[in-house]
């Protein structure tokens, strides 16, 4: 386990304050080990706690900070440090070296937890969860930081380091490879929205995916994923997994909002949106999506526009001012508005790139990269504005576009993100609206170990519910097939009949909704005969409810020799309510029951014994079993592929199955 460092101050126009030592009258610092969650907790507690106090000069910082000796230091604290700020808004660092693999331990301990109560989930109980976690590459990272600087009103310089000082690989590796300059800004034009410009490989998240499936399921199942996912989009004329070896390269988004225009969306609740035009370029699928689309040439209308092939949907949009078109140049494919916009941003030569404020918050934070966001404070402003946009809109809509106008924060600058793959780890850094506290708090409230114990308790509390409405509603099926069971018999003089003579169109029961996917038409109808029914999770009901009765009752007995009650060790069976024609059947009846219980059992726990009280019992697979003639079940022998053997007090076995 490693230490767990957060730094909090406040700036000087009034922000959250919290008095602490170590960094200041005006800062909070916290370092511990072991259990980081314990402390996480108590540095989010302490976030809400903070009051506003007046604005007040800063003091004067000291010129360095005192760390603990070497020999205390986290191993990767100065990897860490050398990419973040300190001093400022915040200041965070988390030394999470085999915190993932701990966590897997834990994570593997609650599904067994959660098989106690869907015995469907024990497949995944016995799996290697810290193998499974290492593959998906979750113990790459090794310590993580973050730090944020207010450089103006409403600017913050954040950044966030993830450390992997042994590469990444598993679901890390689709954030792409080596760093690289944004080569297609100059495509957006100087007044965009927003701008994002994105590398990816989805080919190494679907090789991580497809090992955990052969890892989890044996060779086999991974082969049989593969095929499936190839013959996936076949109708469409090309195979997913083709598209996905592709999806090896960079993706650029475009969008440009009308400043004063608005479209209205058309059907029963039409919106009002702001005009918009929006280009998407994903590099690596253009001649396979064009295969596709030739294959339905029927709905687009093909053209050439300089290098790019033109494929214009025939169907309308439905919105005024958009006629969507695809386009392929090379391994390029191509979506927009309208094509008009589409052959503006491919043949731009000077655009967002060469405006001076996107040059100057690009170069703050590194020109190269894997990942570019550029958001523009108008498109916050256009979408502070649909509600008053949208008054005619139903009650549930107009409250949420007004949720989102209260809840958008305020930008007075354009804010930009890069993502950048490093020797070491992936850095992200940004000129931002807000400090990286919230998102930080936000992380710390919801990071796995608090889900996980909340999943602990919602989903046996959940699954406890489930069961019981099931129990109720399966006990009410029973019910009613006796009571219409016995007036049948007190109408007909009849000691048996069959399920279709009592339930179906004009019958005394016109149907029987299964509750769990049991089946009622193999209850036994007998006279005198208690119902019982199987459910295919293995448990049993039975009218009357016998589950809560003991297999053996003690009854008092009294004879002219002795008078009082039998002692303890004595047992015996309550008078049958079978009447004896039909006792070897109903005996016969919970052999079965006995018999597949026990080959679940068998399943479940990988054995070839076991006992009645594994199997009978509150929250066993059988509840209960009640004789009907004395005989003892719990002299059964469970061995796996070996007929139930019952000796029955007049010196007759009934065996099951028969042989």
């Amino acid at each position: 386990m490693g230490a767990v460092t957060f730094a909090l101050a406040s700036n000087t126009l009034g922000e959250k304050v919290c008095p602490g030592q170590g960094l200041g009258s005006r800062g909070f610092s916290m370092t511990t080990r072991s259990p980081k969650w314990l402390s996480i907790a108590a540095f989010v507690m302490l976030l809400g706690a903070c009051a506003k106090k007046p604005d007040s000069a800063a003091p004067v910082a000291p010129a360095s900070v005192n760390l603990v000796p070497s020999s205390e230091q986290s191993p990767h604290f100065q990897a860490v440090n050398s990419h973040l700020d300190i001093g400022g808004t915040l200041y965070g660092y988390a030394d999470v070296d085999g915190d993932a693999l701990e966590f897997a331990g834990t994570a593997q301990a609650l599904v067994r937890q959660f098989t106690a109560a869907q015995p469907r989930l024990s497949m995944f109980a016995k799996q290697d969860f810290k193998t499974l976690f290492a593959a998906l590459g979750f113990d790459d990272i090794k310590a993580i930081g973050v730090s944020s600087v207010r450089e103006a009103p409403n600017v913050y310089r954040n950044r966030a380091f993830l450390y992997t000082p042994k590469g990444r690989h598993g679901l890390l590796e689709a954030f792409g490879g080596n760093p690289a300059p944004f080569v297609n800004a100059r495509m957006a034009p100087a007044d965009a929205d927003f701008y994002g410009e994105y590398e990816f490989n989805l080919k190494a998240a679907y090789d991580t995916v497809e090992s955990i499936v052969a890892k989890v399921n044996g060779p086999e199942a991974g082969t049989a994923f593969r095929e499936k996912v190839r013959k996936i989009g076949a109708d469409a004329h090309f195979s997913l997994l083709d598209l996905i070896d592709g999806l090896t390269g960079r993706m650029t988004m475009i969008l440009r909002l009308d400043p004063v225009k608005n479209v209205t969306t058309q059907g029963p609740s039409p919106l009002v949106l702001p005009a918009f035009s929006f280009v998407c370029r994903i590099d690596g699928i253009g001649p396979m999506v064009e295969g596709a689309i030739r294959e339905k040439s029927s709905s687009y209308v093909a053209s050439q526009n300089g290098s790019l092939n033109v494929y214009t949907l025939k169907a309308d949009s439905k919105l005024g001012g958009i006629k969507p078109v695809l386009a392929i140049d090379g391994n390029a494919f191509y979506f927009a508005t309208t094509e008009a916009f589409l052959s503006e941003c491919v043949n731009r030569k000077d655009g967002l790139d060469k405006n001076p404020t996107f040059q100057s918050a690009l170069a703050s934070v590194g020109p190269v990269g894997n990942g570019l966001t550029w958001v523009a404070p108008s498109l916050l402003d256009r979408m502070k504005g649909l509600a008053a946009m949208n008054t005619q809109a139903a009650p549930p809509v107009h409250r949420l576009l007004e949720s989102m106008a209260v809840n958008l924060p305020e930008a007075t600058a354009p804010m930009l993100s890069v993502r950048a793959n490093l020797p070491d780890g992936i850095l992200i850094r940004s000129t931002w609206n807000r400090s990286l506290k919230a998102d930080l708090a936000m992380v710390m409230v919801y990071n796995p170990v608090t889900v996980g114990f909340l999943a602990a308790m919602a989903v046996p509390a959940f699954e406890k519910v489930r069961l019981n409405a099931q129990a109720v509603a399966v006990q009410k099926n029973l019910r009613m097939l006796y009571n219409a069971s016995n007036k049948y018999y007190l109408d007909h003089g009849a000691y048996t009949m069959r399920y279709d003579e009592l339930v179906g169109p004009g019958k005394m029961i016109s149907s029987i909704t299964s509750v769990a996917g049991e089946t009622y038409n193999r209850v036994i109808l007998r006279k005198g005969n208690p119902m019982g029914v199987q459910l295919p999770d293995g448990r049993v009901f039975t009218y009357p409810d016998l589950s809560h009765a003991p297999a053996f009752i003690p009854a008092p007995v009294t004879t002219p020799f002795f008078m009082g009650p039998v002692p303890s060790t004595a047992a015996f069976a309550p008078p049958s309510l079978v009447p004896p024609a039909l006792q070897d059947e109903t005996i016969v009846h919970n052999l079965r029951l006995l018999d597949d219980a026990a080959n679940q059992y068998y399943a479940e726990h990988g054995v070839t014994t076991t006992t009645f009280e594994d199997l009978v019992g509150p929250g066993k697979l059988i509840p209960a079993i009640m004789p009907v003639a004395g005989e003892n079940y719990r002299s059964l022998l469970f061995k796996k592929g070996h007929p139930l053997r019952l000796y029955l007090k007049d010196g007759r076995t009934l065996i099951y199955p028969q042989q």
